[in-house]
């Protein structure tokens, strides 16, 4: 194996088996899927011209084999020609792996959520995570509506920093997350943050 592809099995690895086995439930298959992921991606790294589009263009590759696994088993079945095309037609796009990178990146705040002071968790909690506007969140926190957008603004701040000083973010021109990975000599200012960011 070459040290391209070792390195691309270390950063997708984990991710991919859980974005196979959301759709495969059967977890042996879906250990089958990804190895020939890997092989799909091994044949045709080469021809990849944009790096800045290698993310999704892993996630396609996985996309596509999902849908060769649930083909071949239809035709097992001697399914009909229209649940092909319905099950060709599924929406798993490059959208979707956007998504599950945004959705790995909240998991990866919420130790970081904790070590900030209680005023700034309280605002971002509300706003974010509770999906409060800014309004109801400065009459809940007894604060103006302008401290409260100060106060969520500079929690956001904090978030962001904190994880910039673990992880390199890559995103698209459009400003998507596109791909992360942990800073070699990262310190992500607490041991439940370390754990579970970017890893």
């Amino acid at each position: 194996m070459d040290s391209d592809l070792i390195a691309l099995w270390q950063a997708f690895h984990d991710r991919l088996y859980r974005f196979i086995q959301q759709r495969v439930q059967n977890p042996t298959d879906a250990d089958d899927i990804l190895q020939e992921v890997f092989l799909r991606i091994h044949h045709r790294l080469s021809t990849v011209r944009d790096r800045d589009r290698l993310v999704s263009w892993i996630f396609q590759i996985a996309r596509h084999a999902v849908i060769d696994y649930y083909r071949a088993a239809a035709k097992q079945r001697e399914v009909t020609n229209e649940q092909e095309i319905d099950l060709a037609a599924s929406p798993w796009t490059e959208e979707e792996a956007v998504a599950t990178l945004n959705q790995e990146l909240a998991t990866c705040l919420q130790p970081m959520l904790k070590a900030l002071p209680a005023s700034y968790q309280k605002a971002i909690a509300l706003v974010e995570l509770e999906g409060m506007t800014q309004k109801a969140a400065a009459e809940q926190l007894g604060l103006s509506l302008s401290g409260a957008k100060s106060r969520v603004q500079r929690g956001r701040q904090k978030l962001k920093a904190m994880l910039l000083q673990c992880c390199e973010i890559q995103r698209d021109r459009l400003g998507n997350v596109i791909d992360y990975q942990a800073k070699a000599t990262a310190s992500c200012g607490s041991k439940e943050s370390e754990k579970s960011c970017c890893s």
